[in-house]
């Protein structure tokens, strides 16, 4: 008998516990759903996002989606790992709520630089950085594997999907491979 109620009260603490820590599986499926349906779309038969996989991350694509006529961009400098490189950008949830534009609150996309390093920074703007050049726009979606995967930053729950426009606006510090 007092083990069948040692049981019960082991069961009863253990589901109370964890009724405190925030149950994640339908953000994650939601998101994860986000990503498979922007990779699917396209516009004439043609893909809308182009799907950027670093050749040193395999499972950490990014999806981009180019703004702007890259053929006019296509003799300006791209950046290395390690360039320092100032940037525009706005960040977005799934749903289009704002959570950051380059370091301001009150800025608007455009209204302010935020300056870097590609290699500083998750991988998935890393990875979409490196394959940019001076005046590129582009929007980006970056999947919780290339993001902030399971961890919680700041206003940004774990396994969320990150949406940017980035601006990549100039790069102040080229760095060469040694």
């Amino acid at each position: 008998m007092l083990a069948a109620i040692g049981a019960v009260t082991a069961t009863c603490l253990t589901s109370c516990l964890n009724d405190d820590e925030p149950d994640y599986n339908e953000w994650q499926q939601l998101n994860s759903q986000y990503v498979a349906e922007k990779e699917a779309l396209t516009e004439g038969g043609i893909p809308v996002f182009t799907k950027l996989t670093p050749s040193w991350a395999p499972a950490a694509f990014t999806l981009v989606k180019w703004e702007n006529d890259r053929n006019l961009t296509a003799k300006n400098l791209q950046p290395m790992d390690n360039s320092l490189v100032r940037v525009q950008y706005a960040l977005d949830d799934i749903y289009g709520n704002r959570i950051s534009d380059s370091y301001s609150a009150t800025a608007s996309y455009g209204d302010s630089i935020y300056q870097t390093r590609p290699m500083d920074n998750i991988v998935g703007f890393w990875n979409t950085l490196t394959e940019m050049r001076v005046g590129d726009e582009v929007t980006c979606i970056i999947p919780a594997s290339a993001g902030y995967g399971n961890v919680q930053n700041g206003a940004i729950p774990p396994y969320s999907t990150l949406v940017y426009k980035i601006k990549l606006v100039s790069i102040p510090r080229y760095e060469v491979p040694s």
